[in-house]
């Protein structure tokens, strides 16, 4: 999401002596067949991924906060309607939506950012890129947490946070978010305004030299991506050798949610990851760079972070608008702000509404014993 200030690599003597040699123009004069001969170092011209990011990002993060804002607000306001009976997992869930919602709230800034340039100043720059990414971090590990418990209480019969379920509940969430405060620690230290005399314009950027680029980059990938999606993988992969033990057409819808759920988020963020290892590779020397690839991952990126923020939005109905019980708590929060037939619906409501977890039939079923 913010632009990265690398440096790319430094012309050495040779490599100057050949830019001189074989390039006559500045940036904007490669012809077709001189791209290859004279970018081999940058700089290379940014004009195609620039263009495309006008054009593109700005309607794509007004889209996923609105989108995003709307839906995972919505969650919010069930469950906090609901908060004294809410379950381990509604928690995990509530800290969820909290977390996608606070991520998408930053997309305007960064849909200015691509259409103009970053207007807003260091200090809001250091702000949005931490808060950005508190909550990408946050809203990966929460799912870790939520898989795990699914895994303890339905493969093992535990309930780890039955006993004490506030305390503990609240002590992870709490040693969740602290992890993502200090994961974003490099968003506070080397995120500014920067203005770049080559593009005549200012972008909110980090400044650091090349391998505190790609240790950032390792940071997002395990802690970001691979730890959750491992955590998901194995816990939902015993669930399902559980459940499918079991009959029941509750069972089965649970089996079909939880490989959604895997599947969603692999296939939300591993586009972005493989383009981020290409772009890590050509940094390293392990790909050769030119200005055609290089153009070509920039807007590989742009398009592939679109779609990983895109799982903000799915989120609300993956974890929530699947379950029965969270679409009869949101029925009944509707009826009590003033929706027609109040009094018949809250004749229907079921004698277990406080009892269950409110968002998918998988808990429901680790309970009831079907």
């Amino acid at each position: 999401m913010v632009s990265e200030v690398s440096g790319r690599q430094v012309l050495d003597a040779s490599d100057f002596a050949m830019l001189l040699e074989n390039c006559s123009s500045a940036y904007g004069d490669y012809g077709e067949n001189e791209s290859d001969s004279c970018c081999t170092s940058p700089p290379c011209p940014q004009d195609l991924s620039l263009n495309f990011d006008r054009a593109f990002l700005p309607a794509l993060y007004s889209l996923l906060f609105l989108l995003g804002l709307l839906g995972n607000g919505a969650v919010a306001a069930v469950l906090l309607s609901q908060r004294a009976a809410l379950s381990s997992t509604d928690t995990f869930l509530l800290h969820l939506a909290v977390a996608d919602a606070l991520l998408v709230m930053t997309l305007p800034l960064w849909a200015v950012d691509a259409a103009i340039q970053w207007v807003f100043g260091s200090g809001l720059c250091k702000v949005a890129g931490a808060l950005f990414n508190i909550n990408f971090y946050a809203g990966a590990l929460l799912l870790a947490c939520i898989s795990f418990d699914r895994y303890l209480s339905i493969v093992h019969a535990t309930q780890l946070y039955r006993r004490g379920p506030r305390a503990r509940v609240a002590l992870t969430c709490v040693v969740v978010w602290g992890l993502c405060l200090l994961f974003a620690l490099p968003d506070f230290i080397f995120l500014s305004a920067h203005h770049d005399e080559r593009l005549k314009a200012t972008h909110c950027e980090y400044s650091f030299p090349q391998v505190g680029r790609t240790a950032l980059r390792l940071l997002q990938l395990v802690a970001g991506f691979l730890l959750p999606l491992l955590v998901m993988a194995y816990c939902y992969a015993r669930i399902l050798a559980v459940l499918l033990l079991s009959r029941g057409q509750r069972r089965l819808r649970a089996m079909r949610l939880v490989v959604v759920v895997v599947v969603a988020f692999a296939l939300c963020w591993t586009p972005y990851y493989l383009v981020v290892l290409v772009d890590t590779l050509m940094d390293l020397g392990a790909l050769a760079r030119h200005c055609g690839r290089e153009s070509h991952v920039d807007v590989a990126k742009s398009v592939t972070s679109g779609l990983g923020y895109m799982h903000c939005c799915l989120n609300p109905l993956l974890y929530a608008f699947v379950g029965i019980k969270f679409r009869e708590r949101m029925w009944m929060l509707l009826v009590r702000l003033g929706c027609p037939g109040q009094r018949a619906l809250q004749r229907q409501q079921p004698s277990s509404f406080r009892r269950d977890s409110s968002w998918s039939e998988t808990t429901e079923a680790s309970f009831s014993g079907l």
